[in-house]
């Protein structure tokens, strides 16, 4: 018998997972320390998203 192949997820795809319930998270909390954190990572996950599709377009410039 031969084990199930395991579900390979993109990481994009993981990551919008990821960002999505961090921005419910700062919709449903109660607590203010906690929808503020929430929204941090969901900024965090959004550049880091944006990092990682800018980062299969080639060399980027010097800044």
């Amino acid at each position: 018998m031969t084990r199930p192949r395991r579900t390979r997820i993109p990481v994009e795809t993981l990551l919008n997972a990821a960002r999505n319930a961090a921005e419910r998270l700062t919709q449903l909390s109660r607590d203010p320390e906690v929808r503020r954190e929430a929204a941090n990572v969901a900024q965090a996950v959004t550049r880091l998203l944006a990092a990682i599709r800018r980062s299969g377009q080639g060399p980027t410039p010097p800044r």
